[in-house]
């Protein structure tokens, strides 16, 4: 199978947010000089403008959009390309599918494009049916070939050679009696398709070349009489020399049968891009083991084996950043190795086959987790990278406004700062006014651009925005057709409350517009200013604030 290195990749959550962007490139730059190789930071939802600007003035590149990890067709290729060329002689086939211990071998032509595939089992058993009408079988004289394949099959020496590139039918005989019995034995009707074998047996060489014979082989690397080659040669008589006996030429001749002849080319065929979870099911209902890959040209990129399924994830290594709910992680986060987590949100992560790292704690930022692990490991820190750490923590601390931001977000910051030689608070205007999300932004795309989604007791299941603003301007203009958007998110997705939290980070308070179950928001420990609208006074934090007089709302009405 196929010994390339494992990628580790890093990803955050979905609708990623400025801290999770930034902690995942900061993560990778610590691997990579910690020695770990092939590292590779994504992300697996579209950005925020405010984002882009902070890794645009810190140049650095954004992570690579990955919207799945799910195992593909790629990660179980089969080591090695193999194949056999469609006008290739079966003998060489056969040897190949024995070396490499499989059932079946691709075809190809000369440019490498993908023909059919060739069965062990079809293919002897093609060989050995032997019916009245055709005796092309394993115990049959008829053998469909040419003489440059013939040729190659016996290991064989062209002593006298004509339009060898032809194939036909060949019926084969064996001389091992006098001239008389020979003449009698061999038909006259057609011996243009005759081939003949024979040791080194001159009479019968001349005789053969009277008859006009296609084909003589000359077993046991036999010399050929001068005479008999002279008259061949005037004849167009082609005569073969193989060292090989003569009951071994009559078995390799039955595989010196073209390739092409008993291909099969209604075979399935995959691609690399293929998810193994949506082939399954018609891989595991075949009755072979081996399958062919192209790509868009028909070339073939190679193979892989049914049985390889299982380890379809091992090609890749998953570390979650700034989440480590699956619910809120990449599609086919389930079908790999999650080998790490670094996060400091609430720790609901599902059971592991095997044991991984977790860096969680109470801190603001994701960010300033990965901060620290640097300066533990007494890392310098690329200016870069500094800085959008320095900008996760901003962003994730409301410039250490929320009540989740701690001492160590502060510290952390400091240190980023004097690393940067920007000053935070500035830096924090110059991304809080980068343009209001609320204007720019779709109705849905605003809703998913940093969304949580939660499932309380099994039983109750919603969904909380939070967007950050330097006014509710914006806000109020599209009060309206936010409104109405928001009925239509809960209700197509099902929620018993969706909110679009709006913080106003000068102001250091939020506004809820909320929608749902009319029990629910009757119930909403806020104050109402209008329709689904409610004031949050001093609320900055979703997770801290927001989100348990959330749950103990709908605790209260089980």
């Amino acid at each position: 199978m196929k010994k390339e290195q494992i990628q580790t990749i890093i990803i955050g959550h979905k609708n990623p947010d400025t801290d999770s962007v930034s902690a995942c490139c900061a993560l990778a730059e610590f691997k990579r000089r910690c020695g770990v190789r092939n590292v590779l930071p994504c992300r697996c939802g579209m950005i925020g403008e405010r984002t882009e600007y902070l890794f645009n003035k810190f140049n650095v590149p954004l992570p690579v959009l990955k919207r799945d990890v799910y195992p593909r067709v790629r990660d179980i290729l089969m080591e090695d390309t193999f194949c056999i060329n469609e006008d290739e002689a079966l003998f060489f086939a056969l040897d190949k599918i024995n070396k490499l211990l499989i059932s079946r071998i691709p075809v190809v032509d000369g440019k490498k494009r993908y023909k059919g595939m060739l069965s062990l089992f079809s293919m002897l058993g093609s060989i050995l049916q032997t019916t009245a009408e055709d005796s092309s079988g394993m115990t049959g004289r008829n053998v469909y070939s040419s003489l440059d394949l013939i040729v190659k099959v016996l290991e064989g020496e062209a002593v006298s050679l004509f339009r060898s590139e032809e194939e036909q039918i060949f019926s084969v005989y064996v001389a091992a009696m006098n001239v008389e019995s020979f003449r009698e034995h061999v038909p006259y009707e057609n011996t243009e398709s005759l081939a003949i074998i024979v040791g080194d047996r001159t009479d019968i060489h001349l005789q053969a070349i009277n008859l006009g014979i296609r084909l003589i082989i000359v077993t046991g690397a036999r010399e050929v009489d001068p005479l008999v080659l002279q008259v061949a040669k005037e004849r167009n008589i082609s005569i073969v020399k193989t060292p090989l006996d003569s009951a071994t030429v009559v078995r390799r001749l039955k595989f010196s049968t073209p390739v092409r002849r008993l291909m099969k080319n209604d075979v399935e065929c995959f691609r690399l891009d293929d998810c193994l979870k949506d082939i399954k099911h018609s891989v595991m209902a075949d009755t072979d083991d081996i399958f062919p890959v192209i790509n868009r040209n028909g070339e073939l990129c190679g193979c892989f084996n049914r049985n390889d399924f299982d380890r379809g994830g091992e090609n890749c290594r998953l570390i979650l950043v700034d989440h480590n709910e699956f619910e809120q992680s990449v599609e086919g986060v389930y079908d790999v190795n999650v080998m790490e987590v670094v996060d400091h949100h609430r720790f609901n992560m599902p059971a592991q086959t095997s044991p991984i790292r977790i860096t969680c704690d109470i801190v603001g930022s994701t960010c300033t987790l990965i901060a620290e692990m640097f300066f533990t490991a007494g890392m310098s820190i690329p200016k870069g990278t500094a800085g959008i750490m320095q900008g996760g923590i901003i962003s994730d601390t409301l410039m250490l406004r929320s009540p989740t931001s701690c001492e160590r977000d502060r510290i952390a910051l400091e240190r980023l700062e004097k690393i940067t030689g920007v000053k935070s608070e500035e830096l924090m205007h110059e991304i809080f006014n980068i343009g209001s999300v609320i204007a720019q932004s779709e109705p849905e795309k605003l809703f998913l651009t940093d969304s949580k989604n939660f499932v309380h007791l099994d039983k109750f299941n919603f969904t909380i925005s939070q967007v950050e603003e330097v006014s509710f301007d914006e806000f109020y203009n599209r009060q309206a057709d936010l409104l109405e958007a928001a009925k239509k998110f809960q209700s197509r997705n099902k929620l018993d409350l969706f909110g679009l939290l709006v913080t106003n980070v000068e102001q250091e308070n939020s506004i809820l517009l909320a929608v749902g179950g009319h029990e629910v928001l009757e119930n909403l420990p806020f104050r109402k200013i209008s329709e689904n609208l409610y004031d949050l006074p001093g609320v900055l934090s979703r997770k801290k604030q927001l989100l348990p007089q959330i749950l103990k709302l709908f605790d209260s009405l089980i």
